[in-house]
């Protein structure tokens, strides 16, 4: 599933005092991201045809999966939200955020309940399948409107990985919608469309694969941007430094 990316400092949601720094948090969010899009990733394996005995078990991994993706799709809406209410940046693109991040939210919901739909106990195919279709969707619209909002970064490297995060979640998002739709018809059963329920899993399995990449190039982006912002900080150090010393000279030779 998407998350929200972008090149602007994310806000703080705890207190300094917890020890909760802007990047730790988003380190972690990341990390969670990376967790989740490991658990699609098996749990899609169980819903190719060979794996039939044990469906629930796919569907039971895809609603932790989902449940994990929800804590950081979540974090990432009240982030958004935190800067509307700063009045940080650009009205229009701090709005945009707000919204793609609450598309993502529906979109993880919708999967969240999909994947409990699946169940045998429950065997409401048809239904989790509309969910599915319907949170791809939103996956696909929210990653569009995220790809459009990049803006100019500081760094070429990470502009780069924005765009890899973009397209792997854009193509993750279509291999996702494309799967889910034949759950929408009840007339296609396993037994009479074995190959392509075969295609079916091999999609969910791809679109896991690709919403990994993405995850991973954001948590790399991070890194470098960590990295980028220790150098700045060392330089500004350094630029203050000198001019203390340029200060401190002129006023000696003053006197």
């Amino acid at each position: 599933m998407p998350r929200l990316f972008t090149n602007r400092p994310r806000q703080r949601l705890f207190p300094a005092r917890l020890g909760a720094g802007r990047l730790n948090w988003e380190r972690t969010s990341a990390i969670l991201y990376i967790v989740g899009g490991s658990t699609f990733i098996l749990g899609s394996i169980f819903f190719l045809p060979q794996y039939e005995a044990l469906s629930d078990l796919g569907a039971w991994i895809f609603f932790i999966g989902s449940l994990v993706y929800l804590l950081v799709t979540g974090y990432d809406l009240l982030e958004s939200s935190a800067y509307v209410r700063s009045g940080k940046g650009s009205k229009i693109w701090s709005w945009l955020e707000l919204v793609i991040a609450g598309i993502y939210v529906g979109g993880t919901v919708l999967f969240t309940v999909g994947s409990l739909l699946f169940l045998s106990q429950i065997d409401w195919i048809v239904a989790g399948g509309w969910c599915f279709t319907v949170g791809s969707l939103f996956f696909l619209f929210g990653a569009f409107l995220n790809a459009i909002q990049i803006i100019k970064e500081e760094s070429i490297v990470r502009l780069q990985l924005l765009n890899v995060t973009a397209i792997a979640f854009a193509l993750g998002s279509i291999l996702f919608l494309v799967a889910s739709l034949p759950y929408l018809s009840e007339a296609l059963n396993l037994e009479d469309n074995w190959v392509l329920f075969a295609y079916v899993g091999w999609e969910y399995i791809a679109g896991s694969i690709l919403f990994l990449l993405g995850g991973i190039t954001h948590y790399y982006r991070l890194h470098k941007a960590k990295h980028y912002h220790q150098a700045e900080r060392k330089v500004h150090h350094e630029v203050e430094k000198h001019k203390r010393h340029k200060r401190r000279k002129a006023l000696e030779r003053t006197y």
